[in-house]
């Protein structure tokens, strides 16, 4: 009540990550709540998650968005579009998740005390259950959106809440949401799954 949401866009940062220099789009709130990692879909950083990070901060979560094509010049370097999801396709799994690690790194720097959340869509689900697969402590919640799971997932080394989101059409991803599930419940973590009816 009586706090007033900005709409500011995110602001392009770079910091150190494992392998050389990230690239990506920070929001800083006002009186944050928590920290939050966004993770892009597989297209990369584009203007939608440029204000995606900016509209958490107006909810009080400081945001920041790591592009995972910083390797390649970041994503407005591709020129096409199209090229984004076969970049991310060919960097290796590990990569990636060392790359969110070093997010993590920068939040804690940005936002020293705050809790660290995950939120990732599509592409970006997918790197948050494999987050939560490679036993990424600091994460105190993770919402992966429509995200599919691993091949075998094993989430017992973390200690989020998992908000897992479906949409019922998706049946690529939703053939993942079994083991998803399972894997949580194994691992003893707090969680819920939420399948939107009707959704694609």
């Amino acid at each position: 009540p009586g706090r007033t949401a900005t709409t500011k866009p995110g602001e392009p940062v770079r910091f150190a990550g494992p392998a050389g220099e990230l690239q990506g789009s920070w929001a800083e709130a006002s009186d944050p709540q928590g920290a939050l990692l966004v993770i892009h879909e597989n297209r990369g950083l584009t203007p939608h998650f440029v204000d995606v990070v900016g509209r958490f901060a107006g909810a009080s979560y400081s945001a920041l968005c790591v592009d995972l094509l910083s390797a390649q010049g970041g994503t407005g370097s591709l020129g096409d579009p199209a090229a984004a999801p076969t970049a991310l396709a060919n960097t290796p799994p590990e990569q990636l998740v060392a790359d969110l690690q070093a997010g993590i790194d920068e939040l804690e720097k940005r936002v020293p005390d705050a809790k660290v959340g995950v939120v990732g869509f599509c592409f970006g689900g997918g790197m948050t259950w494999n987050l939560l697969q490679a036993g990424e402590r600091r994460m105190a919640a993770a919402v992966p959106f429509y995200g599919p799971a691993p091949e075998s997932p094993d989430f017992s080394k973390a200690k989020a809440a998992v908000y897992g989101i479906y949409g019922e059409q998706d049946e690529r991803v939703n053939a993942t949401r079994d083991r998803a599930e399972a894997a949580l419940k194994t691992a003893g973590l707090t969680y819920e799954i939420r399948t939107f009816a009707g959704a694609g």
